[in-house]
């Protein structure tokens, strides 16, 4: 019995042996085994540490600074840190989100109670102020 399972196996799996042992020599395929670029810091694939093809580098290392019309509000919203502090985490965000929304749906009923206030005012019966009786003398 030959190295590759079977009698009549045994000149495919040479001829496979030989071909395989052509193309390792070969120019072309050291070529395409080869890296493209050096892994930075020594990552694996799929690791933190592994480059990313180029076209993403290149686009990620466009930041579009100055460039964008709400670049203000951009600036403005991350000098508040509200997004490190509170939208970072999930648990944080989820909180911050559960919070906002109780306190903001508090104060936009506020608000509209006031508006209602405002418009209806003399009319309702907590702007009517109640004028007690004079007291009746029996004596």
């Amino acid at each position: 019995q030959t190295s590759c399972g079977s009698r009549s196996g045994g000149l495919v799996c040479k001829t496979v042996k030989l071909a395989m042992s052509l193309l390792n020599r070969s120019r072309i395929l050291r070529s395409a085994l080869a890296q493209s670029k050096p892994r930075r810091g020594g990552g694996g694939f799929g690791s933190p540490k592994d480059h990313e093809p180029k076209w993403i580098e290149d686009w990620t290392a466009n930041r579009r600074e100055g460039k964008d019309t709400l670049d203000w509000f951009f600036r403005a919203f991350n000098s508040t840190g509200i997004y490190e502090v509170f939208l970072k985490s999930s648990p944080r965000f989820y909180g911050f989100m559960v919070w906002s929304a109780i306190i903001g749906g508090y104060c936009w009923s506020r608000m509209w109670d006031h508006i209602w206030n405002y418009v209806n005012q003399g009319m309702l019966y907590a702007h009517c102020p109640y004028v007690y009786p004079i007291p009746d003398d029996d004596e």
